[in-house]
């Protein structure tokens, strides 16, 4: 897991932010934030926090963290580094999941401009992703699945801190972090089965949710990194709701053969 220093100061960080009064939270009836509704995220603001990197901010016995450094890179092994130009190739566009009807994953299917909606039965926060995925948050205190189980989502478990919710994600399948493979190879970024993220949502304003993000993958990068955008509510969009995605693969790669752009 990520080093509770790590995560101490991560969130420290977090509740220094500024935040509209506390009084206008709508709450549900466990005296929780009532963050339920459907929204649409700032996609372009999280995806140029991709391309940071941790610059200083080593926790005692932990990782570092990423502050938008000067040369704008994250903290890449070497390895990691090589393979990322391997797949520049047009023939490697299948090792993209959604190239074949998988689901976006964490933290993708968060930041991707498709709409989602945020559920809060009892015990639970639940997410309903558009773009043909779901996860299930359990707040009960619970631990992670075993190490053997992989899974696309990942395994999320949260808790409410103060006022933010926090959900720690284990338990991936090796992945990307997102599909600029197709538009620009030099920003294509991936993810190891070690991957570990906490995502931190709280009221930023009466229609704007902060998205915090952490991501750890030893595997990949030598530090931790950390990135923040919004997430604005569209109320407007309730009496439509999520509309249905259908996913034909698009046939990009047949056989493992990419044609066409």
């Amino acid at each position: 897991m990520i080093s509770r220093a790590l995560a101490a100061a991560l969130l420290l960080a977090a509740s220094t932010a500024p935040a509209f009064a506390q009084a206008a939270l709508k709450r549900m009836p466990d005296g929780t934030p009532d963050i339920s509704g459907v929204y649409q995220s700032d996609g372009g603001g999280a995806n140029q926090g991709l391309e940071k990197r941790a610059a200083t901010a080593l926790t005692p016995g932990g990782r570092g963290v990423v502050v938008d450094p000067p040369d704008g890179l994250l903290p890449m092994q070497p390895w990691a580094r090589a393979e990322n130009e391997a797949r520049r190739a047009p023939e490697r566009g299948y090792d993209d999941p959604t190239a074949h009807c998988f689901v976006a994953g964490v933290p993708r299917s968060t930041y991707v401009p498709s709409p989602f909606q945020i559920l809060q039965p009892p015990g639970y926060v639940v997410l309903l992703y558009e773009r043909m995925s779901w996860r299930q948050v359990p707040l009960d205190g619970r631990k992670h699945l075993d190490d053997s189980t992989r899974l696309w989502q990942g395994d999320s478990v949260g808790h409410w801190a103060g006022d933010t919710l926090v959900i720690e994600t284990t338990n991936f399948k090796r992945w990307g972090l997102d599909d600029y493979f197709y538009t620009d190879p030099n920003q294509y970024r991936m993810h190891s089965d070690a991957l570990k993220t906490i995502e931190r949502i709280r009221w930023k304003d009466q229609k704007t949710l902060s998205y915090n993000l952490t991501i750890d993958d030893p595997k990949i990068f030598t530090d931790a990194w950390a990135q923040e955008f919004s997430i604005t509510a569209k109320p407007e969009w309730d009496a439509a709701g999520l509309y249905e995605y259908v996913c034909e693969e698009n046939n990009r790669c047949p056989g493992g053969k990419c044609q066409g752009k």
